[in-house]
Formats: C-alpha cells, sequence, structure tokens
C-alpha cells in the first residue's frame, strides 16, 4: 500500500472532508502555527548541523551563478534559516532581491523578525499568487525541511520554473532520506540504538518530568492541530496527535517497511524523476542513527555514526542537495 494510501486509511474513521492533497497542507499551515514560538528551541539540531552543511551550499551557489548576484525566493522559509545563512554567507550587495514565502502566517512573522533588519529589502508573502515574476526571473529558490511536508514535493517545485531563470539553482536543505532505513547496516544499528534507549528510559526516575517540561502551555502543536482541525471542518471526529503528525511529515519514514510504502526520498531517484529539467550538482547525507541528533548522544553511539558515515556516505538519514535547471 503506498504512503499516501496508508495515512488516508488511517485518518478516514475521523471522517476528513478534504481531498488527502488539501487536508495535508491545511494541516501543515496550522500545526506550523502553532510551533511557530517554539520551533527553533525544539530543533538544536538545525542550527548546530546544518550551519556548516549551508555555508558550502551557498560557496557552490556562488561558484554556479557567473555573475555573483541573487534574485532569491525563499520557498517556505519557516523561522528564517535558510535566508539568515544566505546573508551571513553571501557579501554585502550579492542579494539583489529576496522573497520569502511560507503559508503560515505565524511563521512568516518569525521570518520577518529574524532577518527584516538584516534585509530591509525583503519581502514577505503567505499567498504565492501574490509573487511577482520580475524582469529577469529567480535565479536562486532556497528550502529547507520543507519537501517532506508537501503532499506532491516534485510536482511542487517543477510548479515554480515559470518564476525561474535559465540556470537558476535550487538549495534543498534538510530532508529525509529512505537510504538509511534500506542500508541493513544502520537500520540494524538504529534498531540496537533504540532497544537501550527505552531500557534507559524505564530505569530513568526523571523521565516523566523532562517529558512534561517538553509540552507547551496548551498542549503539543499537534494535539492543538487535532482540536483546530475539527473546529476548521477538515474532520468531523477529533483524530489523535499521532496522526496530525503522520500527515504533516507526510513524507518522513521512520522504518524500513515505510520506506517500502513510499516515505521518504532518494536523490538517485529525484535525479531520475527531474531529469531533463534539474541536474543534481552536490549531495551530502547525515544523521547516521535516523531523527535522533548525533550531538546528544553517548560516546559509543556517536562513535558509531561516525563509523557507518564512513562506510556509507550517501547512506544517512537525512540529506542537503543543490540542483541546477537545465
Amino acid at each position: 500500500m503506498a504512503a499516501r494510501d496508508a495515512v488516508l486509511h488511517l485518518a478516514e474513521r475521523y471522517e476528513p472532508q478534504r481531498p488527502i492533497n488539501d487536508l495535508i497542507v491545511e494541516l501543515n499551515r496550522l500545526y506550523h502555527d502553532y510551533e511557530a514560538r517554539t520551533y527553533d528551541s525544539y530543533h538544536p539540531e538545525i542550527n548546530a548541523q546544518l550551519q556548516p552543511i549551508w555555508q558550502q551550499m551557498v560557496q557552490i551557489a556562488s561558484g554556479l551563478q557567473p555573475d555573483k548576484t541573487f534574485r532569491v525566493l525563499d520557498f517556505g522559509c519557516g523561522t528564517g534559516f535558510e535566508a539568515s545563512q544566505l546573508l551571513a554567507h553571501l557579501q554585502q550587495g550579492t542579494i539583489t532581491q529576496l522573497v520569502c514565502y511560507d503559508p503560515s502566517p505565524q511563521m512568516l512573522g518569525r521570518c520577518r523578525l529574524r532577518i527584516g533588519s538584516l534585509a530591509p529589502h525583503a519581502s514577505f508573502t503567505t499567498e504565492l499568487a501574490d509573487i511577482e515574476r520580475p524582469e529577469n526571473s529567480f535565479n536562486l529558490v532556497i528550502t529547507n525541511s520543507l519537501l517532506h511536508h508537501l503532499p506532491n514535493p516534485l510536482q511542487t517545485i517543477m510548479g515554480l520554473v515559470p518564476w525561474l531563470a535559465p540556470g537558476a539553482i535550487w538549495l534543498s536543505g534538510h530532508e529525509p532520506s529512505k537510504r538509511f532505513y534500506r542500508n541493513s547496516d544502520c537500520d540494524r544499528t538504529y534498531k540496537v540504538y533504540l532497544a537501550e534507549k527505552r531500557w534507559r528510559k524505564y530505569l530513568s526516575p526523571g523521565r516523566y518530568y523532562r517529558r512534561l517540561k517538553t509540552v507547551p502551555f496548551g498542549g503539543s502543536p499537534a494535539r492543538r492541530t487535532a482540536i483546530a482541525a475539527v473546529n476548521a471542518g477538515l474532520f468531523k471526529k477529533r483524530p489523535p496527535a499521532s496522526l496530525i503528525v503522520r500527515l504533516v511529515d507526510f513524507h518522513v519514514p521512520s522504518s524500513a517497511e515505510e520506506t517500502e510504502s513510499g516515505r521518504g526520498f532518494d536523490f538517485e531517484s529525484m535525479q531520475q524523476t527531474l531529469a531533463g529539467s534539474w541536474a543534481l550538482r552536490w549531495i551530502q547525507t547525515y544523521s547516521f542513527m535516523g531523527p535522533e541528533y548525533e550531538g546528544r548522544l553517548p560516546r559509543r553511539w556517536s562513535r558509531s555514526c561516525q563509523n557507518l558515515a564512513v562506510r556509507f556516505p550517501l547512506d544517512g538519514a537525512n540529506f542537503c542537495s543543490v540542483w541546477q535547471r537545465l
């Protein structure tokens, strides 16, 4: 059963009132409105892992762009991480236009607060239709942790072509790779780690207190989204928070079985799908303990990650990539 069909089957008992694609889009908007305030603190790996990778991607983009100036579309800007990386690693005056788009007003507001003073010429919108096509078109698209939230991610990227100049560059950051779970060594190591982690939590008397501290006032974003989804007419019955997470992170796998049902990305499959339109110029994978942030792992497991990275450099659980429009 395809991932789309499997999740839809789970959702049926709560009587969804929209087609699955529309449902995913609306749930993502609601969820990220609730998560905007705490997103950066809940995702320390974004800053810790990705800053040096984004610095490298920005350097690659500079090498691919002959005139060294950029008209930038930040598509799904979130709290402004990727835009801030451009502003930090490109010389002043290099960015001649910066448009930040996100369907979540709260996320967009966080982005404006983060980069507004650094890029006074930037514009911000929640409506893709409101983005004017510049005379020379955008020559750089940036995304980060975006594709896995979209019902049809590569179709969406192809839909941006009318806004893009020939030879435009796409910097794509932090997407889930199904190659990790398909690699038997990586998958087996992760399962052993999870078994040990569960046992450690069982023995820890402070586990319940720590879990309580991570729940924000008013409930988790997933729980608040479930309530809001019923009020907005997306479901007749309130779905559990676990289903909301699966729908919001629509393409994020958590097991080898889920990759077989279609969740996750493989950059080689992406190359085939985008052939003739986009060329892959660079790839880097990382996160060799699934969704676990390596910076917080015990030393033993950190060494295991380092070993897996040396043996299987293309099979990390996440990847960043640089593409160029043909």
